[in-house]
């Protein structure tokens, strides 16, 4: 029996992007430089073919801690238990056209680092913070670079 499966999809409207309640982004170290994400070239993903903290989507019911556990697994395949609490920041996202918290964590990965996987992304990459690739994001930027002076007034 024929069914009706609507108009073939490239003639669909584009499916709605639904806005999380939250971001999570990790600045994970490795020795004294920077373990970034080459995104995806990809409609569908935020700042697609820039470089880009590791992170995601915070899901329903998720605590941020366990969000950034659970990304850095997807995404690198590393099971990273201890997390410091950064910040969390408020800003606009035009991928989704509108404002999203971004709750920013840190983690020491230099350890385990060479056992990790990509699981998301074209590459991932180390970069000290005088050598950061293009293109990248101005908030990926600036969060780097806080959390860099940071760290070097605390030695």
């Amino acid at each position: 029996m024929p069914t009706d499966a609507g108009p073939p999809r490239s003639s669909r409207a584009p499916r709605a992007r639904i806005v999380p309640r939250a971001v999570v982004l990790a600045i994970l170290t490795v020795g004294d430089g920077y373990a970034l994400q080459l995104r995806d070239e990809r409609p569908d993903v935020a700042s697609p073919g820039y470089w880009a903290l590791f992170g995601g989507a915070v899901q329903d019911g998720e605590s941020t801690v366990a969000a950034i556990r659970r990304e850095i697994g997807e995404e690198l395949g590393l099971d990273v238990e201890r997390w410091r609490e950064l910040w969390t920041v408020r800003c606009q996202v035009p991928f989704w056209d509108a404002e999203v918290p971004h709750h920013v964590y840190a983690a020491d990965v230099t350890s385990v680092w060479e056992r990790h996987v990509l699981g998301e992304g074209q590459a991932a990459a180390v970069f000290p913070i005088s050598a950061l690739p293009e293109p990248m994001e101005p908030l990926v930027i600036t969060l780097l670079q806080r959390y860099h002076a940071s760290v070097r007034e605390h030695r």
